[in-house]
């Protein structure tokens, strides 16, 4: 009978790690004035921080909503985190209006909360 593998959740250190090396892309991205490529980007830091620390995958053909929307329902992340950084993400992604100037900083700021609630402590030099 072949052994279970048991799945390795990452520690703090390790989401810090692996965090701290993508937001050198999302500096890189907003250096080059493409807001919106890095808002994207930053999503999916926190998608892959999800599905390393609760083992929980982004199904192809879910959409933000439905993912987080899931995540909120099994107690993964607080809906009063959740709920703004899907409005911004949507709006930014499929509004055809001139987003705010100050769009990226709202959701950098919520995005840092939702970080702060999987990993227990602020982004790495964000």
């Amino acid at each position: 009978m072949a052994k279970k593998e048991v799945k390795k959740y990452w520690s703090q250190k390790e989401m810090r790690v692996f965090t701290s090396k993508k937001l050198e892309t999302v500096r890189l991205l907003l250096e080059a004035g493409m807001q919106k490529e890095a808002m994207v980007y930053l999503f999916h830091i926190l998608v892959w921080l999800i599905e390393n620390k609760h083992d929980v995958k982004k199904a192809p053909s879910s959409t933000v909503k439905e993912y987080f929307t899931d995540l909120m329902k099994s107690a993964k992340l607080p809906p009063e985190n959740v709920h703004p950084l899907i409005a911004i993400m949507e709006e930014t992604l499929y509004s055809h209006h001139v987003l705010p100037p100050n769009i990226f900083d709202v959701y950098k700021e919520k995005w840092m909360h939702i970080y702060q609630d999987l990993s227990g402590e602020m982004p790495p030099g964000f």
